[in-house]
């Protein structure tokens, strides 16, 4: 069991770089996923001098964990991951809407190994409010349970579109 979030990291980092070649690997020219949670998000532009695919990159002031740059010829997208090692709660759940309404990635995840929180997991699934995770249009939040043992999504208990 980790004992902190930084734990997580690496496996998570791993993971998501192997999850972004499969889906986007034959047509991006490159793919880079960088823990970012001790920079703003626009050190991390500059230094990977992607400037140009980001306008507004200076005003990217925001920390989220893990990002994956997926770079095709025209563009850089962008993915997100808040991980937590506790259940997730809709604190959690806004901090991550909050960052995505920044700078827009083409999608972003929640994650803990504690799976949700009683009052999330009864917002989505009780109340079925699934409208939430979908911050803009074609834009949207996963809700993911980590299973650290299989270092895998557990797909039974989590939410991805």
């Amino acid at each position: 069991m980790y004992c902190n979030e930084i734990e997580m990291y690496p496996d998570i980092i791993e993971w998501l770089k192997k999850n972004l070649e499969q889906k986007f690997g034959e047509k991006a020219r490159k793919i880079t996923v960088l823990d970012t949670h001790d920079s703003d998000l626009s050190n991390f532009i500059m230094q990977l001098n992607y400037q140009k695919f980001f306008p507004e990159f200076s005003t990217y002031k925001i920390r989220q964990d893990i990002t994956g740059f997926i770079e095709y010829i025209d563009r850089v997208e962008l993915v997100f991951v808040e991980c937590k090692n506790t259940r997730l709660s809709l604190i959690h759940f806004s901090q991550l809407i909050g960052y995505s309404c920044i700078a827009l990635p083409i999608y972003s995840i929640l994650l803990s190994p504690q799976g949700m929180g009683t009052t999330l997991n009864k917002l989505l699934r009780s109340y079925n409010r699934s409208d939430i995770l979908e911050f803009r249009p074609q834009r949207t939040i996963q809700i993911i349970k980590w299973d650290e043992k299989k270092q895998d999504v557990d797909y039974v208990n989590s939410i991805v579109k």
